[in-house]
């Protein structure tokens, strides 16, 4: 049975995380984005900004994150990396980054 999300759900969480931390891109990933949900799926998605963090800079800006979309009631696995982070890992053999930028699908990306 498929992940019980719908576009327009889909489409709503990424307009509340734009609002929240208005990010350079969202990518979505993982066996949602390759066709392949389960009803044990849950949502991946790559958010992608323009400035470097901190450890904790980058912690606050989940839990941002994680409150924009705390009433989305399915899983989800928040990735956030800055420009540069991507930029370096994207063409990596085996990270994570390299994975969501090759299989995802954007759902957002800044003009």
């Amino acid at each position: 049975m498929p992940v019980t999300i719908s576009e327009d759900d889909l489409t709503a969480m990424v307009q509340n995380i734009v609002a929240a931390v208005q990010p350079e891109q969202v990518v979505l990933f993982g066996s949602l984005a390759r066709g392949e949900a389960t009803a044990e799926s849950d949502i991946d998605l790559l958010i992608v900004e323009q400035e470097g963090f901190t450890e904790r800079s980058r912690w606050r800006e989940m839990q941002v994150i994680r409150q924009a979309i705390a009433d989305f009631r399915i899983a989800k696995d928040i990735l956030l990396y800055s420009r540069e982070e991507v930029a370096r890992w994207r063409n990596s053999v085996n990270h994570v980054v390299a994975h969501a930028m090759q299989e995802g699908r954007s759902l957002y990306e800044r003009s």
